[in-house]
């Protein structure tokens, strides 16, 4: 905020006419303050995400609240402004979704599920897994439109987190993304999480177990798992499981279907936002987790590995 304007009395005790250029600026001041974030209304019923180390919010600039609000940092104040849930992937505020628009910038608009509104907490930020960059301030001010940067730790949620839809597909998906907050809660050792995953196996890609522990998780377990009955290991098998198979190129896949990869191997993935362009939390064997020798777990919309493989089919589950 701007210096303001000093003022004096003079030996008589009568003010110089400078009280009134404070109070006019003062007022100034307050008008400003109430375009940018302050609101009348209280935080009701949401959250804040917080910038850790220096007190700014995730802030509604000017409590705009409309298709193509910015949406910037401001001085936490406890206002509707600043009140944040998370569903799902999406971070919603007055019945708005956090966006990148074409230019990576961040603002408010109607939610569609799109890949530019899905959303990860990821080492103390928040990820864009379409674009592989993190929720940011640029030059690192404050008070200015965020964008899709580096992603860097000090963003502290506080906004509730769940899942608005009791449809089936919907819940594996959330139970997906919980899995995905608690790897990366975990820190470094991730030895407690894939001993759950895998049902204590030794090492193996645990990209099939995965899906596997999502499903029972979700209250739909395999019934023809190689341990267990619900823990598949094989993501050849995954198929048999329970699933309808659909062509890529002719259907539109939803929250909770896995996606086939003609790795070698097989490889399979939890869609965790569907639509054109679906959003994939998946355990990755390709990427070695250093606690255990074993795999890490990835999020992104790829599709397509040249010299690798390819999505072949999306699986949905044959649940009510």
């Amino acid at each position: 905020m701007p210096r303001l304007l000093s003022f004096s009395y003079d030996e008589t005790g009568s003010s110089h006419h400078g009280v009134t250029v404070v109070l006019f600026f003062l007022l100034v001041f307050a008008i400003i303050g109430t375009f940018h974030s302050v609101s009348s209304h209280a935080n009701s019923g949401g959250g804040v995400i917080k910038l850790a180390y220096s007190g700014f919010c995730l802030d509604d600039r000017s409590s705009n609240s409309s298709n193509g609000a910015m949406v910037d940092t401001y001085r936490c104040n406890d206002t509707e402004a600043q009140s944040w849930i998370i569903d799902g992937v999406s971070i919603k505020h007055a019945g708005l979704c956090l966006s990148l628009n074409n230019a990576a910038m961040v603002e408010l608009n109607s939610c569609d599920k799109g890949p530019n509104q899905a959303w990860l907490t990821y080492q103390g930020s928040l990820l864009n897994p379409d674009t592989g960059k993190c929720l940011s301030m640029p030059d690192g001010k404050t008070g200015r439109q965020l964008v899709a940067g580096d992603c860097k730790s000090g963003w502290s949620i506080s906004a509730p987190y769940g899942c608005s839809s009791a449809n089936p597909g919907d819940k594996i998906a959330c139970i997906a993304i919980s899995e995905w907050n608690n790897w990366n809660k975990a820190g470094s050792d991730h030895t407690a999480l894939l001993n759950k995953y895998t049902s204590g196996a030794p090492y193996e890609e645990w990209c099939a177990d995965f899906v596997s522990y999502v499903y029972k998780q979700a209250g739909y377990p395999f019934t023809a798992g190689e341990t267990d009955g619900w823990d598949e290991n094989n993501a050849n098998n995954i198929l048999n499981m329970g699933f309808t198979m659909h062509n890529p190129d002719h259907y539109t896949p939803k929250p909770g279907d896995v996606a086939y990869f003609n790795y070698s191997g097989g490889h399979v993935e939890i869609v965790v936002s569907g639509g054109n362009k679906p959003t994939f939390i998946y355990g990755n064997s390709a990427k070695t987790d250093p606690a255990t020798g074993n795999g890490d777990m990835a999020s992104n919309t790829i599709t397509k590995v040249d010299g690798v493989g390819q999505l072949t089919y999306y699986l949905s589950p044959n649940i009510q």
